[in-house]
């Protein structure tokens, strides 16, 4: 790379140079009223973090720099492994109210702390062995002391006979895990070397909050998940006999409002377990007298084939005299070795003062390799290595840190329709490219909070196989780990991370400030220098306020203090988006229901399903599955939906009624088919006027945290539904695609209409491109059909193709009809392609009558007699025209490569009409080093397609059958 160009930075603010938006004249936009609104404030919840925040930056002068950095080792300690836990009686805080007497009902201490089980030397030698970083449930799991909550009745019969209060819902008591004070302890020495040194004990995550004991002396009570606290030991720390570690946490939380906790196992969603315990790192660090700190790296601009960082960084040193001393970095591409001859090398001399110092400057880095998302190009990473020197010719540094990053610019733009004041800017543009994001919802996938490296790997390597550009990791959740953004790093894959502030009302009395503050602080600074990290939010579905929002507005304050070149968006939907649930929840048509509701961005929309049925048979036994319809006693399968009721699954029926739904195997087929249909038509109603009105969409969901009837394309084991490819299909970067105003209820001597796209959403102009669109009846003869030839798509473009309008046929033929588009390239090989069918659902006028009369929030509930009402009706549907069609016939054989782990299976439809929702069956994708290239799809007469397989050396594929819901499965 050679020696940098080096620029010395104008005196400002860090944010006054460092920006994601540019100013439009005569408008001001939501992002400017709010960043205007955080200057002028100096609301805070945390003293001490509010200081910090206006300690000026200094400008540090870089020059270049030669040889290899200066060698550092970290004097660290993990206190992960074999713990020791045990439970008690939490506090009783006593009842001072008049009605009760002066004194009221006394205040009780713990019996853990009237025995000081604290205490040095006290025997806890009865206590449980365990493995930190742990949950209490999971280490009860793993002890053999609590049945697994997440298999058949568990929790529900828990909840039923121990749960408490019992005034309360089923799904919203407490369990007796959950009403209870944990006890963690640890013993450790400490290297003797140390003596002499700061120490600092640190923890990365407890859940959620208890009070930290070290050596018989209580250090403090801590409340917050997202890490902390950090405690000096340094006049406790023994060097002569063991330290004793002892923690208590509390019982778990009453409410999830106010609170940074993930909110899905407080029970109001479809799974009911509070996690709480100790589910990160714990650690003991000798503390250097010079510490860098907070390293941030941000793309300033990328121009003239270099790119501008601004990195920024903080020195805390304890020395009582102002020194200088040396700061060097090396940037290089992430893995390169020691010493690579590309690497960039500079040093600066800092002067600092007793206390934090903060600075910054600004490299240019020559010839960068930018990181693109999914579909755009490689995710290029680099490492930006600072170590101090606490003199020129000191052999060895004081310390050092390193953080990866990408070059990488964001910037948000408004459209021509963006509202001035009330809305954002909401057009996403990359490295100065606009981009229509085609995204997903993510939940955290355990809720035991198991940190599953291989899990996280499995399912985002199948969001970036699935084409999702961008997660928002919803505000129900967690603010994620260090693994899940190294692996969107390394993927490609951007996320709005939003902080889990759910529901609550904006001013809600649990928010604790001071917490607030320290958790959003340290979350910001420990995440801000990922590439794949976009976007702030400050929680979900957060309403509006009238005045006192001071929990997200001290979000926002932080995250553009420490963060200015990221948006922060205040909620969502907020500021133009939109959440979709009036389908599903109130039962509307999802076709009119989405069309009457239009957005730039919608950040929520959905249907749940069933998964597969070898995955239900991982949580509910197989006789769970024997009996149709559910019933009230189903109580394994009700343990796994919304509010342990039946709802869930008639609401979805509504959307999936295809043919009969008489079993478990119906539903499951055509609860996925609704799911994967209903994610499809909004997808591609935003796509069609991406750049110009829409800026993208993120489907509700792709990642499940409780096994069960639910949003996820991905169920909890990590297996796709078949939702998953029509999801996949719709978010290629290259495709062809419909946009239609209804899919049922066409007659004949109607004029269908529809609108017909091409989208080249990737870098490449893609020349001499076609686009084919037919109609097909029921008997599968061509209706109409057209040809698009010699076009031409540049990059980034989505285009209207043509607007057609068609007289329907006669009312046989029509009963179901089909549409197929296809883009094609110049030498006629198939890019991507997709299937839409019309009058699929053949609903008796009762049925229709029934659900007209279940319209609306309240009224689709279902309780009692009409559930069972419901049930019938749908069993006894008159028909499935889908099942209907002629037939086609098919032949696959599979290709397998030598070493056994990638290979084609390839499908040819050898009749005379087209094969309707082609599907492989029996492919190992619950395997996670299996992946499957393409599913549910569509083969003209006399096509062959070749489906991708990859999958590990010793996974058998003798179980594979191919079928289409018009030929017979083989």
């Amino acid at each position: 790379m050679g020696n940098p160009l080096i620029l010395h930075q104008k005196r400002g603010s860090f944010m006054s140079t460092l920006s994601y938006y540019r100013p439009v004249d005569g408008k001001r936009y939501l992002d400017e009223v709010q960043d205007e609104a955080y200057a002028s404030s100096s609301l805070h919840g945390d003293a001490l973090i509010e200081a910090e925040s206006r300690i000026p930056r200094r400008t540090a002068i870089v020059e270049p720099a030669s040889g290899a950095m200066p060698a550092h080792r970290a004097e660290r300690l993990c206190l992960s492994g074999a713990w020791r836990m045990i439970d008690c009686d939490p506090a009783d805080p006593g009842d001072p109210a008049p009605n009760t007497g002066w004194f009221g009902r006394r205040a009780k201490a713990s019996p853990g702390m009237i025995e000081k089980w604290y205490a040095p030397g006290f025997d806890r030698s009865a206590w449980h062995e365990v493995q930190v970083p742990t949950t209490v449930q999971k280490a009860l799991v793993e002890l053999g002391l609590l049945e697994d909550p997440l298999w058949n009745t568990n929790t529900i019969d828990e909840l039923e006979a121990h749960g408490e209060p019992k005034e309360r819902p089923l799904w919203f008591r407490r369990t007796r895990v959950e009403r209870r004070d944990w006890w963690f302890a640890k013993t450790f020495e400490t290297p003797p070397a140390w003596r002499g040194k700061r120490l600092t004990l640190r923890f990365d995550g407890l859940d959620y909050s208890g009070t930290v004991f070290f050596n018989g002396a209580s250090l403090g009570h801590h409340k917050g998940m997202f890490g902390g606290p950090d405690l000096d030991i340094t006049g406790l720390i023994r060097y002569d006999g063991p330290n004793e570690l002892v923690m208590r946490i509390d019982q778990a939380p009453e409410s999830w409002n106010g609170l940074l906790k993930g909110s899905p196992g407080f029970g109001w969603h479809y799974g009911h377990l509070i996690s709480m315990g100790i589910w990160r790192d714990v650690w003991v660090q000798a503390e250097p007298d010079v510490a860098i700190v907070d390293p941030y790296v941000a793309t300033a601009s990328i121009e003239g084939g270099a790119a501008k960082l601004r990195i920024a960084f903080a020195a805390d040193s304890r020395s009582a005299d102002r020194a200088t001393v040396v700061v060097e970095g090396d940037i290089r591409r992430k893995g390169a070795p020691a010493d690579a001859a590309s690497a960039l090398r500079f040093r600066s001399a800092v002067e600092a003062s007793y206390g934090r110092n903060e600075f910054e400057a600004d490299v240019e880095l020559p010839d960068p390799a930018l990181w693109w998302p999914v579909g755009y190009g490689d995710p290029a990473l680099y490492t930006l290595t600072l170590a101090v020197r606490d003199a020129e010719d000191a052999a060895e540094a004081v310390d050092a840190i390193a953080v990866d990053f990408g070059v990488r610019t964001i910037e948000l733009r408004p459209f021509a329709d963006t509202a001035p004041e009330t809305e954002y800017r909401w057009q996403f543009v990359v490295n100065g490219v606009p981009m229509f994001i085609k995204g997903a919802n993510w939940c955290w996938p355990d809720p035991m909070l198991e940190q599953n490296e291989a899990l996280y790997e499995r399912l985002l390597e199948l969001a970036r196989r699935g084409n999702v550009q961008m997660l928002r990791a919803w505000g129900g959740g967690l603010v994620e780990g260090d693994f899940f953004y190294r692996m969107c790093d390394e993927k490609g894959i951007m996320v709005y991370q939003e902080f889990p502030l759910c529901w609550g009302p904006p001013d809600s009395p649990h928010t604790d400030l001071g917490v607030l503050d320290r958790q959003v602080t340290r979350s910001v600074k420990r995440l801000r220098s990922h590439p794949s990290l976009v976007m702030w939010g400050g929680g979900n579905e957060n309403g509006p306020h009238g005045g006192a929002d001071e929990g997200l507005f001290l979000v926002g304050r932080r995250c553009r203090r420490f963060d200015p070149s990221r948006p922060y968006h205040r909620t969502d939907p907020w500021g133009g988006s939109v959440h979709n649930w009036h389908v599903y929840h109130f039962g509307e048509p999802m076709d009119a229901a989405t069309l009457a509701m239009p957005s730039v961005m919608y950040g929520e929309y959905g249907i749940p399903s069933m998964p597969n049925r070898d995955s239900c048979l991982r949580y509910v036994p197989e006789e769970a599955l024997a009996s149709w319809p559910p019933t009230e006693d189903s109580r394994g399968l009700l343990a796994h939906s919304h509010q342990f009721s039946l709802k869930d699954v008639i609401k979805v029926m509504r959307y999936g009624a295809y043919g009969p739904i008489r079993d478990w195997d119906d539903y499951i087929a055509y609860s996925q088919t609704a799911q994967g249909e209903t994610l499809r038509f909004t997808a591609e109603i935003q796509r069609a006027g991406a750049g110009v009105t829409k800026s993208g969409f993120w489907y509700y969901k792709f990642t499940d945290l409780f096994p069960g009837h639910s949003w996820g394309i991905i169920d909890y084991y990590g297996t796709p539904k078949l939702s998953y490819y029509r999801a996949m299909q719709a978010c290629r970067p290259r495709s062809a695609f419909a946009t239609y105003a209804k899919m049922n209820g066409w007659a004949a001597g109607e004029t269908f209409e529809a609108g017909i796209h091409a989208a080249n959403e990737t870098r490449e102009t893609l020349d001499g491109a076609s686009v084919s669109a037919t109609l097909y009846g029921s008997d599968l003869i061509e209706l109409w059909s057209n040809r698009y030839e010699g076009l031409t798509l540049a990059p980034n473009a989505v285009v209207s193709v043509d607007r057609v309008a068609i007289a329907l046929a006669e009312d046989e033929r029509i009963r179901p009809f089909l549409l197929a588009v296809a883009l094609r390239a110049a030498d006629g090989s198939l890019v991507a392609d997709q299937w839409y069918w019309f009058n699929a659902q053949a609903k008796s006028e009762e049925l229709l009558a029934f659900e007209g009369r279940h319209t609306g929030n309240a009224e689709n509930e279902y309780p009692g007699e009409q559930a069972a009402e419901a049930f019938d009706l749908y069993a006894s549907l008159p028909d499935a025209p889908m099942r209907r069609l002629p037939e086609a016939r098919l032949e696959w054989s599979l290709e397998r490569s030598a070493d056994g782990t990638a290979g084609e299976i390839r499908i040819r439809n050898v009749g005379a009409v087209p094969a309707v929702r082609v599907t492989i069956e029996g492919f190992p994708d619950d395997d996670w080093g299996s992946y499957l290239g393409d599913n549910d799809l569509g083969l003209y007469p006399g096509e062959a397609r070749g489906i991708p397989f990859q999958t590990r050396r010793e996974c058998p594929l003798d179980g594979i059958s191919v079928g289409a819901w018009n030929a017979p499965r083989i």
